[in-house]
């Protein structure tokens, strides 16, 4: 009877609730994966710590975590497998993970490097004069729109406001290849008026951009940028082979991925690479990254100490106490990534298989970390 018992009330758990029975599990494949933690020589205590912490306070089963001084001295810290733990592939500093927003990183620095013309006159480009779009316009604040604003999230658009039309299950976006439906759309307030997070931000700015100079974002990323030098490609043609951890998504599984557009996702979510690669790129480009604290519009009033409020370029700003920081924040089903920076120049970079509800408590986590480091 008890035999019987210990075979059928597991199998009754699974089928009820996989979710549950993965979540029971979970403690031990977490500290595996902290156990599995490999750091290089120059790491110091405190990013050790963090990166054994990740698998079993942030739910996150494998990892890259890189920190970056304001010298460019890089400490780097992995831990986790691939898939089933002692089984698959150990994840390594060259392992693909998916960038999620990250992605918006690269895309800012491709989209501000160009030299054919004054970077300042291509920012202050009206996106219809970009885009080839003559009016009437539904909402006639469309004319107003500028690159700039595209870039740092002050363009109208609001993803918590009306659908984000770039992640609609199932539905082909009408941005790249159909731009001329900007005309057709209400904005949610005026261009410059406050900060919005939004996806079709940054697809827009890469139409705009092939427009305005004659060649994709995709060219000037390899071409201008060289991005595969530091192991950085697309989603939709080099995915990662990470296992991702979906313990928390009642709704969505591994399989997420087959209901969105990729190639479309591009320059708002859909770059993979690995941690250590995309912090070189950094590094090789701080003169773009500077750019973009330097977007700072001080005629849109926010507040610093909430998350989500103010922009600088593709990075949040935010004030924790008396310390200034910029943050990116990745998110993807089962996944979580982040970009954190500080004044003087020092940044870490986290790239995640897993995720918590709320998301929002893993980057939280991370930042005071990093906050309580080096401040």
């Amino acid at each position: 009877m008890l035999l019987i018992a210990l075979i059928f009330l597991p199998w009754l758990a699974w089928e009820k609730d996989r979710n549950m029975v993965r979540r029971w599990l979970y403690p031990v494949r977490a500290h595996l994966a902290a156990w599995s933690t490999d750091c290089n020589a120059r790491t110091a205590p405190w990013l050790k710590e963090l990166a054994r912490r990740l698998p079993t306070q942030l739910d996150s089963p494998a990892n890259q975590l890189v920190f970056v001084d304001s010298t460019g001295k890089q400490a780097s810290c992995v831990n986790g497998w691939k898939g089933l733990p002692l089984v698959s592939g150990r994840v390594t500093d060259d392992t693909r993970f998916r960038l999620a927003s990250l992605s918006k990183l690269v895309a800012f620095m491709g989209l501000t490097h160009e030299k054919a013309e004054p970077r300042s006159a291509w920012l202050d480009v009206p996106l219809v004069q970009a885009l080839s779009i003559s009016p009437p316009f539904k909402d006639k604040r469309i004319s107003q729109i500028r690159i700039r604003q595209l870039l740092n999230h002050s363009a109208g658009f609001d993803r918590l406001q009306a659908e984000d039309p770039m992640v609609v299950r199932n539905k082909k976006p009408w941005c790249p290849e159909d731009v001329s439906q900007l005309a057709q759309i209400p904005l949610q307030f005026a261009p410059g008026e406050r900060y919005a997070y939004a996806n079709l931000d940054y697809c827009l700015a890469s139409v705009a951009y092939q427009r305005r100079f004659g060649h994709s974002l995709w060219d000037a990323l390899e071409q201008g940028l060289h991005i595969s030098r530091y192991g950085l490609d697309y989603l939709d043609r080099a995915d990662s082979p990470v296992e991702y951890n979906f313990m928390h998504n009642e709704f969505y599984g591994p399989d997420f991925v087959r209901y969105f557009d990729w190639t479309a996702l591009r320059a708002s979510m859909g770059m993979t690479g690995n941690a250590q690669g995309l912090a070189r790129f950094v590094i090789d480009h701080r003169p773009l990254l500077d750019l973009a604290r330097e977007m700072r519009d001080n005629s849109i009033r926010c507040d610093e100490t909430k998350p989500e409020n103010c922009q600088d370029g593709f990075l949040e700003r935010r004030r924790v106490g008396s310390t200034q920081i910029w943050v990116q924040r990745g998110y993807l089903y089962g996944m979580s990534a982040l970009f954190l920076m500080d004044a003087t120049g020092n940044f870490l970079i986290w790239l995640g298989a897993g995720d918590m509800n709320p998301p929002l408590l893993a980057y939280e986590y991370v930042e005071a970390g990093f906050l309580k480091a080096l401040h």
